[in-house]
């Protein structure tokens, strides 16, 4: 039986299919193209987008461009220099090898199109049926399920690899199961509330969102996630930002400055006990004494401890998370692809066998 929360989610996974499917998906991310449908796994219904081996230029829905043309991006700032040449090798070589598999013509079940896409409470009962009737119904295309970890779905993931499916690690991130339980101890946590409470920013949590600031929560998030770090990210419109505030999925918790301009801001998004922020952004034309990634990063943290959730922080700023009572887990995209010819089966165990062998260790010994 469905409870009031399921409901919800289900409503609001409704409500974001429609608006890709009305829309079309570079409406709201503007360097994506994708189909966008929902699946119903037993109770929960959720949003899932097919390619069909297009060219992509993010990663949210390309393996290719998460595993080869973002890495050869991450090589430029790899803390490890000497060692550059031979990575660049070995990714031109798996890159290679990889073309046979058509790695992108590929369906992925609860894609939120967001760097982690948290999950609800899946059936695992229904593994056996799931990954029979989808590999059915879509007999040319790879399977796939992101942002999965063994600290937050063993029981799926052993599920999964019983039934054939190939986990492949995705990245590092930082999980506080325990924000709350940090907040008083932690001191730079307690420095970002004492930045909060004295900032002359005004704080606030959108209770609608206008054009004019869906417009500057966009050029914010520009201004961090694609100008500072990758434009691989996913561009995120003022028509997301309206429309995912609209649907109930993400709230926005902003800082303005004395004009009302605002200057950072984080986007909060809450699933069954969890809390991450896919959206974060300020003003780095300023000066960063300030504080603002401070602010806009607290935002969520405060937002986490505040409901008890467990703070999923995403990858990336290590030192600055870890300080905050984050640990380290890896992240995997579990892959099913046994119905597919062996010609693109094989280059994926290729694949699977450097991430495992060099990329989980090099993760791990420089904290990436």
């Amino acid at each position: 039986m469905l409870t009031l929360v399921d409901e919800r989610r289900n409503d609001m996974a409704r409500r974001y299919v429609s608006a890709f499917a009305g829309s079309g998906s570079n409406t709201y991310i503007r360097n994506l193209q994708t189909t966008v449908t929902s699946h119903q796994w037993g109770d929960a219904l959720l949003p899932m987008t097919i390619n069909n081996g297009e060219p992509q230029d993010t990663f949210v829905c390309s393996p290719w461009v998460g595993y080869i043309d973002y890495t050869k991006e991450e090589l430029a700032r790899f803390p490890n220099p000497a060692i550059v040449p031979a990575l660049k090798a070995v990714i031109g070589c798996v890159a290679k090898v990889l073309k046979f598999a058509e790695i992108d013509k590929i369906v992925h079940i609860n894609n939120w199109m967001m760097s982690t896409n948290l999950l609800p409470d899946l059936d695992c009962d229904l593994v056996t049926t799931e990954t029979r009737d989808l590999s059915l119904r879509f007999p040319n295309h790879f399977l796939a399920i992101r942002s999965l970890t063994g600290r937050h779905h063993r029981k799926l993931i052993a599920s999964l690899d019983a039934h054939g499916w190939l986990l492949l690690p995705s990245r590092q991130i930082f999980i506080a199961d325990d924000i709350k339980y940090h907040m008083k101890r932690r001191r730079d946590l307690k420095r970002d509330g004492a930045l909060w409470r004295q900032s002359a920013y005004h704080s606030e949590e959108l209770a609608s969102v206008s054009r004019q600031d869906a417009d500057r929560i966009a050029e914010l998030y520009a201004m961090l996630y694609l100008e500072k770090y990758s434009f691989l990210n996913p561009v995120y419109t003022a028509d997301f930002v309206m429309m995912s505030h609209e649907i109930g999925m993400i709230r926005y918790l902003v800082h303005r400055d004395q004009d009302g301009m605002i200057q950072s801001f984080g986007g909060i998004l809450q699933l069954v006990g969890h809390a991450t922020v896919p959206l974060m952004g300020y003003n780095t034309k300023l000066d960063q004494a300030v504080g603002l990634y401070r602010l806009g990063f607290h935002a969520g943290t405060r937002y986490a401890a505040r409901h008890g959730l467990s703070f999923n922080m995403s990858s990336g700023a290590t030192g600055f998370k870890a300080s905050r009572g984050a640990t380290p887990e890896i992240e995997y995209t579990a892959f099913y692809f046994r119905h597919l010819p062996w010609v693109r089966r094989l280059p994926m165990r290729i694949l699977a066998a450097v991430a495992h062998g060099i990329g989980i260790p090099l993760l791990e010994k420089y904290q990436l």
